[in-house]
């Protein structure tokens, strides 16, 4: 990443950071093509616990 433009580094960074602070569970994915950065997506799960009532 010797030619990548700092600034763009920093705000993914911080855009990455909030993301994940944010997922107790969950992923996030980036997505390149030719070495471009086209796509970021968070996928999160919900967890339930079972009550103890219940089947």
């Amino acid at each position: 990443m010797s030619d990548s433009n700092p600034r763009l580094v920093q705000e993914l960074s911080s855009l990455i950071e909030n993301l994940i602070g944010r997922l107790d569970f969950g992923t996030v994915e980036l997505t390149f093509h030719q070495g471009q950065l086209v796509q970021l997506e968070k996928r999160e799960k919900m967890r339930f616990e079972k009550s103890s009532g219940t089947r």
